[in-house]
């Protein structure tokens, strides 16, 4: 019975998985608002109405789609927070898996965010909650244990530069890649950071 149990919920996954892939793939040749949920569910040769038992809205699929990936990104976080490195290249390994998820799905992101800025679309928080946080202010209190980092900055503080840098490189206009602006300004976060050793 257990067994029989897990094979229908990897069926009902697979099924969501479809169904968002699907919808994604229109919703980037149409449009949101211009795919209906009709189109979706034939495409995936199912009925309409059982759409309903895996998403409440399309908005919905943008933001299961955008947690899957974040999901993704996040375990390789926490293996790059756990593995043999110094702190310094964790954070800038951290970097190199923000701008490669940022650059495979920056299409669903403008999408996300588009409709996020609207309260009657879907909530106004992102879908990955404070770990990614946690995991940066983990790896600046190990650089300042091990002498690697100055210890006079509260690491409460360099998290906020840090994540600050993100959100400057994610709404940013100027004319450089993802990886490359974002690499600039945390070498100018670093300079500030590193204990410089005489």
């Amino acid at each position: 019975m257990h067994q029989e149990m897990s094979k229908r919920e990897k069926k009902k996954l697979q099924t969501k998985k479809t169904i968002s892939e699907i919808a994604l793939k229109l919703f980037s040749t149409k449009g949101l608002e211009e795919t209906t949920i009709a189109e979706i569910m034939e495409k995936a040769a199912l009925g309409t109405g059982t759409f309903y038992n895996y998403f409440e809205t399309k908005e919905a699929i943008l933001k299961y789609c955008l947690a899957e990936r974040i999901d993704c990104a996040k375990q390789t976080c926490e293996d790059i927070q756990t593995s043999a490195l110094n702190a310094t290249e964790k954070l800038h390994q951290i970097l190199k898996v923000i701008s490669k998820t940022h650059d495979e799905n920056q299409q669903m992101i403008g999408l996300y965010v588009k409709f996020s800025r609207n309260p009657d679309k879907v909530e106004q928080k992102p879908p990955h909650g404070s770990r990614f946080e946690e995991i940066l202010t983990s790896i600046i209190i190990e650089g300042q244990a091990k002498d690697e980092f100055r210890n006079d900055i509260p690491p409460e503080i360099i998290n906020e530069m840090f994540s600050g840098i993100l959100k400057s490189t994610l709404n940013s206009n100027l004319d450089f890649t993802f990886m490359d602006n974002i690499s600039y300004k945390h070498s100018l976060l670093l300079e500030g950071v590193i204990n410089k050793k005489d």
